[in-house]
């Protein structure tokens, strides 16, 4: 964010990303069950063939087996960060929205939250505070989806749509750490500013202060002068 249209494109550009991996995640989800379901058929049918010795059977689900825990441990991962990715959106929404309202550039607005969270506290810091946290969450989420399907031979093959969501969940990671970086610097910035402005302000009041108890001492220098000089007396006309 650092000028202009160009902040409002690249944060349209975050949005629309975000909610493109949402609606992707959503899909390659369906698309992971379907396939858990389909190996959990080929289990059952083979569970059923009783003429077949029970050591046989096992040997030969042992690889199916591992593709459902694979397959399950994925959908976990999808999950998560479809869900990361929706909490997210309310971010940007949010943003584009009071952005129009106020006509602030994404800078500004930056500039506003933070120091609306860090002057009244309470609901604008708890809002701020799960914004970040969802940023770092999103980002979280990527990287491990990146790091589970790796360890799949020929998944993203298998499921429809998963090399997508790969390529955009990795593009995403690398952009909400920056995104989340950028927040923390604007926050602590604030945070500088609030305490140099509070650290101005005190040392005004002392100054303030000195001053007035040096008029005070001032004064009553005088005050004490004045008492201990004689009387002056009139000349009296000879």
């Amino acid at each position: 964010m650092t000028g202009g249209a160009t902040e409002i494109t690249q944060l349209l550009n975050h949005a629309e990303l975000v909610s493109s991996v949402a609606q992707q995640a959503q899909m390659v989800e369906q698309n992971v069950q379907a396939q858990i379901t389909r190996l959990q058929q080929y289990v059952t049918m083979a569970q059923n063939l009783k003429q077949v010795p029970a050591s046989l059977i096992d040997q030969t689900l042992a690889p199916y087996r591992t593709q459902i825990t694979n397959f399950q441990s994925l959908s976990t991962a999808i999950t998560q960060l479809e869900q990361a990715a929706s909490a997210t959106s309310s971010l940007f929404g949010r943003s584009l929205t009071e952005m129009n309202t106020t006509g602030m550039s994404p800078a500004l607005w930056l500039s506003a939250y933070s120091s609306l969270a860090s002057a009244r506290g309470g609901i604008y810091q708890q809002q701020l505070t799960q914004d970040m946290q969802n940023l770092d969450t999103l980002a979280d989420r990527a990287r491990n989806l990146q790091q589970i399907q790796s360890q799949i031979p020929n998944v993203t093959g298998a499921v429809q749509g998963l090399q997508m969501l790969n390529q955009q969940s990795n593009v995403l990671a690398g952009e909400m750490v920056d995104l989340h970086a950028l927040m923390q610097r604007q926050v602590a910035q604030q945070m500088q500013d609030h305490i140099a402005q509070s650290q101005a302000q005190g040392n005004a009041a002392r100054l303030a202060a000195a001053r007035a108890a040096g008029l005070g001492q001032v004064n009553q220098q005088e005050q004490q002068t004045t008492q201990g000089a004689p009387d002056f007396d009139l000349l009296q006309d000879q």
